[in-house]
């Protein structure tokens, strides 16, 4: 296994690409910016711009911001992530800031969260934010913290969302459990930071919300906002 560089069958099978080995004893200071593949077992004090794919492993830590196509989280990271595709395993931890087309969530995530098309909470995951934002969001874990949902928001059994939610349309799961107060998503109002009034379904206090825990045992689908296009 070498630090740097990679063989010519690992060059072809990354599109001519080499991948990049960081050992679990090395430590780097400062930024790295290159094409292909970097996988992390050692820390890094710098920020990452790689082309392809940034791998953290279990062991490795990353003290910088990081941009690429695809990170995957398995270790540390103390910064921001810029990606297409993140992916945060069971055992990863990442704070600061989240920007993505898409997301999975495995592990514990204390950072503000933008992704543009989905999120996926799994069973493991612990996320604590200040907003999280995205078209659909689905929970099968935990989310605290302030969440909006501009399409869909799953919240799945055993999955918990506490904290402020506004949403267009909502679908719980027997077992799904929500604690807080839901409002109605407009865009405009949002950006203004004056969201509309609680719809019917809007709860005061948490103790209302606990009791709303799925009445019956039938997925509940509620409609918070209508939508012109589904009237067509």
């Amino acid at each position: 296994m070498a630090l740097f560089g990679g063989n010519k069958k690992a060059d072809k099978k990354n599109n001519n690409h080499s991948t990049t080995i960081i050992t679990e004893c090395t430590q780097i200071h400062g930024s790295i910016k290159g094409c292909g593949m970097i996988h992390i077992d050692g820390a890094i004090h710098g920020n990452l711009e790689v082309e392809e794919v940034v791998v953290v492993g279990l062991k490795g830590f990353v003290y910088g911001d990081i941009r690429s196509k695809k990170v995957i989280i398995g270790g540390t990271v103390e910064g921001s992530i810029v990606c297409d595709l993140l992916e945060v395993r069971q055992t990863g931890t990442v704070s600061d800031k989240i920007t993505a087309q898409e997301m999975i969530a495995d592990g514990t995530v204390n950072a503000e969260i933008n992704v543009e098309k989905s999120i996926h909470i799994t069973d493991n995951a612990h996320i604590t934010t200040n907003n999280i934002q995205s078209k659909h969001i689905i929970v099968n874990g935990h989310i605290e913290g302030n969440l909006t949902a501009t399409k869909l928001l799953e919240i799945n059994k055993n999955g918990r969302v506490k904290g402020q939610m506004v949403v267009k349309k909502i679908k719980v799961s027997e077992g799904g459990l929500m604690l807080g107060t839901m409002l109605t998503y407009d865009k405009a109002d949002y950006d203004k930071m004056d969201a509309e009034e609680p719809v019917e379904l809007a709860v005061k206090n948490e103790k209302e919300v606990e009791s709303k825990e799925v009445e019956s045992k039938e997925e509940q689908t509620f409609t918070i906002k209508e939508d012109k296009d589904d009237k067509k």
